[in-house]
């Protein structure tokens, strides 16, 4: 493993440590399942080997990073189960979320999602896939965050680094994004004529969508 240019060290190195570590992780900078080498990490960040193994202990307890006994630590890998799971709860999340949250959104609301809509067309069209993101997340951020529901936005914000993880993956078939930006404009329309049954259901067959595309890429283990 590598690291990229790192940020000067502030005082709480451990803190610093697990954000780089996890940066490079969520990224995909970092394979699943490799190996993360304390040895390597102290020489790359120029710290002791306390606050990394800190940072890889709090890393293991977020589902990151995985402990192998008198081995060491390794990157958390992406099964198809994983995604299977994350795209049922999702859909079952999130179309629920864009049904409760559509007669709640303001004039304000839609013009932000019509924004985030357009420019994230705007990168697919320039070919910056990696732009996408700053875009697509809250597109589908603003709908959870509007639905009213505390407990839905807690168990999404659980949920947050593997649909991240998963957002990175599905960025590699130009296919899905394609699919995906034409699957974001039926719902907009839904969302636009504030019909919240017609836009949970675009909501819901998106996500599953998604999901199904991305089961079928082949270097995702079983």
């Amino acid at each position: 493993m590598t690291l990229r240019v790192l940020p000067g060290k502030p005082s709480k190195l451990k803190d610093w440590a697990y954000d780089v570590i996890k940066e490079e992780i969520l990224g995909f900078r970092v394979s699943p399942g490799a190996q993360l080498h304390i040895q390597g990490l102290v020489e790359q960040m120029d710290i002791s080997r306390t606050p990394i193994r800190e940072a890889l202990l709090r890393l293991e307890n977020d589902g990151l990073v995985r402990a192998e006994p008198r081995v060491g630590f390794f990157v958390t890998e992406i099964t198809k189960r994983d995604l299977q799971e994350l795209f049922e709860l999702r859909a079952l999340l999130e179309g629920h979320a864009a049904e409760k949250a559509t007669p709640l959104l303001t004039n304000d609301d839609l013009d932000q999602m019509d924004h985030f809509f357009e420019a994230s067309v705007a990168a697919v069209e320039r070919g910056d896939l990696n732009e996408i993101l700053q875009f697509e997340i809250p597109f589908h951020s603003l709908l959870i965050e509007r639905c009213d529901n505390r407990h839905l936005i807690e168990v999404m914000e659980s949920l947050k680094d593997l649909t991240y993880r998963e957002r990175i993956l599905s960025l590699k078939s130009i296919e899905n994004v394609h699919e995906s930006c034409s699957e974001h404009q039926r719902l907009l329309d839904a969302l636009h004529k504030r019909d919240g049954a017609l836009a949970g259901e675009c909501m819901r067959e998106h996500i599953a969508n998604v999901g199904r595309r991305l089961l079928q890429f082949p270097d995702i283990p079983e």
